[in-house]
């Protein structure tokens, strides 16, 4: 068997014109994560990125933290399979009938992008919308479609690393969620309630063959939390 290792990008530029671009605390939370697989001595046999900027960043903040510490990393490869959803399109079809159905999110909808926790909660309910299906929006990707490209790339890892390796994936919360959701045989509004737990830099570990997977860790931020320092554990 192989161990995987899900590696969630670090904190990206929540409500800037680029999200899709490390923080300066997300660079920091990468190059902790870095440290730490080194002291741990945690070499990797192969490593995978999506294809954002987020997902790059992350691992060269990595990369560069693990060879100062005298650990070298494979060169990185590249899968379109491990992007995130897109949350904007999501955001745009569904907002108006979540409008509709509840004129109570409209001050939640006028702060989406000033207020986390308005975002928050606009975003958490045009999310599960979209994962049950339930909604008239058309020409937007379903959910289970977006599931399908990420079972893909999480196939294609399995088949070239499933025996005997230890694999590094940097990619986003959803790609998470979905390996956690087919680990454990979850529904597609429960695969989507784990997405909301996952950290920014976080590592969620599986054992894998070239055809079967099992959940062995989630969620692990002890690179963030052995440091003391507060304000390191951020969810967005």
């Amino acid at each position: 068997m192989s161990t995987l290792y899900l590696i969630r990008h670090g904190q990206a530029s929540f409500g800037k014109e680029n999200y899709d671009m490390l923080s300066e605390k997300g660079v920091r939370q990468s190059e902790l994560l870095g440290e730490y697989l080194a002291d741990l001595k945690i070499a990797f046999d192969s490593v995978y990125t999506g294809p954002l900027v987020r997902h790059r960043g992350t691992e060269l903040a990595l990369r560069k933290a693990m060879k100062e510490k005298g650990f070298g990393l494979p060169e990185a490869v590249s899968l379109s399979e491990w992007t995130e959803y897109d949350s904007r399109s999501v955001l745009e079809a569904l907002i108006p009938e979540l409008l509709s159905e509840d004129p109570s999110y409209k001050v939640d909808a006028a702060n989406l992008f000033a207020d986390r926790k308005s975002f928050q909660r606009v975003f958490e309910a045009a999310m599960y919308k979209w994962s049950s299906g339930e909604y008239r929006a058309q020409n937007l990707m379903p959910w289970r479609e977006f599931v399908a490209i990420v079972y893909r790339g999480l196939d294609t890892v399995m088949k070239r690393d499933g025996r005997g390796k230890r694999v590094a994936v940097i990619t986003s919360g959803g790609p998470v969620s979905v390996a956690v959701g087919r680990a454990l045989g979850l529904s597609e509004v429960n695969t989507m309630r784990v997405a909301w737990q996952i950290k920014n830099s976080s590592v969620t570990r599986f054992k894998c063959t070239e055809t079967d997977i099992m959940l062995e860790s989630f969620n692990e931020v002890h690179h963030l939390e052995r440091t003391g320092e507060g304000g390191l554990v951020t969810y967005r």
